[in-house]
């Protein structure tokens, strides 16, 4: 029962069949191509699939209503265009003249004065409303309605909350504006209320960025539906055609994991390359906080797929000829052959069925890897801790079948190893 275990793939198949040099190069370009697209593909998927989503861009930002940074920096915008949206020289001069002044063409101590009361008033209604739950409903509300107006722009059309002017994406700030000022009415400014309806705007992107952001736009959108579909049929095709199959799934493991590092690092520089970038007046505490929840679900979908092409590799690896893979399986196999010997001795031995799974190992096991593959993929929203709860009973069922491979007849299990 403790003898040598032969490799699942035995070493004449891990050998080249000189008979097959083109099937062998074809299939190590199409895993490479593979490879390097599938970076493309994930953010194409990202970009299709959370960019165009105008669902899953709310889920994704609506917490952002309750982050200190972003509160702040909401706050502050509004403050500052509900200020200069009133005319405080007119007010000062109104007031000078009812207390029998003449006018100071809305300068002098009253105007500074009445501009930082104003101020400090406006601020202070501004953060009481972002800490309202009116602001939360608010601010799901305007993602919803900004989201499908950018899809407009990005897709060429204007709308009425985003638009492009002059070449740049704004965002009209009017409807929160007004909270503001219903919230000066209500601490007892009541001048506030001929505060303006304001058209004041934000700009969300550049006019450098938003031809870029449109042709970028138009290939993700149409690449997140095929190119996925291609890298994958890319890797099974080359995998199918290639002598050595093990091997290929190890570099196509190996190589997968490689391109999606390097997607990561890639997420990471242009983080600190956005935020560096930033004007002056901006928040980069706001801004880095929409970035990081606007490509979270890239971010976890390329660390899924990088712990499970790790998995993969080390599978294959595990799968072959080598001295280390060899020595791994035996000590891995030890409790279940002590199992199936003991239930064997007992009565409960599997017989022909037993037999049968010690003689295909590589077939059942190579079975129940893709049936792990499978569950994986028909998981909704995966992380990386469904890639390891998988590789888990993966694992658990090839140690079942070892035992179910053990209990069967000494002679027949002997002979099938």
């Amino acid at each position: 029962m403790n003898e040598e275990r032969t490799p699942v793939m035995s070493e004449s198949a891990e050998q080249v069949r000189t008979g097959h040099p083109v099937r062998f190069t074809l299939a190590c370009l199409l895993v490479a191509l593979a490879c390097l697209l599938a970076p493309v593909a994930v953010t194409a998927g990202w970009a299709r699939g959370e960019v165009a989503d105008t669902d899953r861009f709310v889920t994704s930002l609506a917490p952002l209503s309750g982050n200190t940074a972003v509160q702040d920096a909401v706050s502050a915008r509004l403050a500052t265009a509900a200020v200069q949206a009133v005319d405080v020289g007119g007010l000062t001069d109104s007031l000078r003249e009812a207390l029998g002044l003449g006018p100071n063409n809305g300068s002098g101590p009253l105007s500074g004065s009445l501009q930082s009361l104003l101020a400090g008033v406006a601020d202070q209604a501004a953060r009481a409303f972002v800490a309202s739950d009116a602001f939360t409903v608010i601010w799901r509300d305007a993602l919803r309605i900004a989201h499908a107006s950018a899809l407009d722009v990005l897709e060429g059309r204007d709308s009425g909350t985003v638009s492009a002017t002059n070449g740049e994406v704004v965002l009209d700030l009017g409807p929160m504006i007004d909270q503001v000022r219903q919230g000066l009415v209500g601490r007892g400014f009541a001048f506030a209320s001929n505060i303006p309806d304001t058209d004041r705007r934000y700009v969300l992107v550049h006019r450098e960025g938003l031809r870029t952001g449109q042709d970028a736009f138009r290939f993700l959108d149409t690449a997140g539906i095929w190119l996925p579909i291609a890298v994958v049929a890319m890797f099974v095709l080359g995998v199918c055609l290639a002598p050595r199959r093990r091997r290929v799934l190890l570099w196509a493991g190996v190589g997968t994991a490689l391109t999606l590092l390097a997607l990561g690092i890639v997420l990471a520089v242009a983080r600190r390359t956005y935020l560096d970038d930033l004007p002056p007046d901006v928040s980069r505490d706001a801004a880095a906080a929409v970035y990081d929840a606007l490509v979270s679900f890239l971010r976890r979908t390329t660390r899924t797929l990088g712990v499970a092409a790790v998995a993969l590799a080390i599978a294959a690896f595990l799968a072959g000829p080598a001295r280390p893979a060899s020595a791994i399986r035996g000590a891995f196999a030890v409790a279940p052959d002590r199992t199936g010997a003991a239930l064997a001795r007992h009565g409960f031995g599997t017989g022909s069925v037993g037999a049968f799974v010690a003689a295909h190992r590589g077939p059942v096991y190579a079975v129940t890897g893709l049936s792990g593959g499978i569950w994986l993929c028909v998981w909704n929203d995966p992380t990386v801790w469904s890639v390891l709860l998988i590789v888990v009973v993966v694992v658990a069922v090839v140690a079942v079948l070892e035992t179910v491979a053990a209990a069967g007849t000494r002679r027949e299990v002997g002979a099938a190893r």
